[in-house]
């Protein structure tokens, strides 16, 4: 891609001034090309810049962004009955079996040696509605 010089003041952007000045006087009519390293070098100073000079609007713009509040996603709905898969049978039964477990104040570690879990299977199945358990085994 053929370009001419890029010139800020008197000096090329990440160019060598000595090795432009002994192109010009060794070759007056050649034309400077520029290799992809260098284009993208001197796009991202460009771009760089251009934000250094707009940072109070752009520090505004991000500021009036955090203050909108962004609406929290509506809850997975699941449908009124799920088929009766393997899966979703051994979450139906395992969930009943962990909270009747901690309804009789067994100890998580308790309960993760009595079914044969790991402790933060337990507390997962503690902390979780039973729907949403169910959403993440269908996938």
């Amino acid at each position: 891609m053929a370009q001419g010089p890029s010139r800020s003041g008197d000096h090329l952007q990440d160019r060598a001034t000595a090795y432009t000045k002994a192109v010009k006087q060794a070759a007056p009519n050649a034309l400077e090309v520029a290799d992809r390293w260098h284009l993208l070098q001197n796009l991202s100073a460009a771009v760089e810049k251009t934000c250094h000079q707009h940072r109070y609007c752009l520090r505004k713009h991000a500021e009036e962004e955090m203050v909108t509040e962004v609406p929290e996603p509506p809850p997975m709905l699941l449908p009124p009955e799920l088929p009766r898969t393997q899966i979703n049978e051994r979450t139906r039964h395992r969930y009943e079996d962990i909270h009747r477990l901690l309804e009789e104040r067994w100890t998580i570690s308790a309960i993760a040696r009595r079914l044969n879990l790991d402790r933060k299977t337990v507390r997962r199945f503690r902390d979780t509605e039973l729907d949403e358990l169910l959403a993440s085994a269908r996938e």
